[in-house]
């Protein structure tokens, strides 16, 4: 297993992880539940993590973050499966759940 993002909240880490999941890449959320231990531990510590199962995975899940950070919602992708419209910053389409070019 690997570490290939540390989240600043619980929601942005569900979303990476999601960004990842649809694309195949197995992926766990560590950390999830030590926001209550903070003042105990550190805060770099109790931050939410990502991890890959497969480190073979590991350019794949960089290189989804990177886009998936740095996408904007200005623009729009169309689908090619079902021509559905859909902000910039997704990666898979909301009404078919194919993935969407980069």
């Amino acid at each position: 297993m690997k570490r290939v993002h540390v989240a600043a909240t619980l929601v942005e880490a569900q979303l990476a992880s999601d960004a990842l999941s649809s694309l195949g890449i197995t992926n766990h959320i560590f950390n999830a539940h030590a926001a209550g231990a903070l003042g105990e531990v550190p805060f770099l510590q109790a931050q939410p993590e990502i991890w890959i199962e497969e480190d073979s995975r590991e350019n794949d899940a960089l290189e989804t973050l990177l886009q998936w950070r740095t996408a904007s919602c200005d623009s729009e992708k169309a689908c090619a499966a079902c021509g559905g419209i859909n902000p910039g910053n997704f990666l898979s389409c909301w009404q078919c759940g194919q993935t969407l070019p980069a």
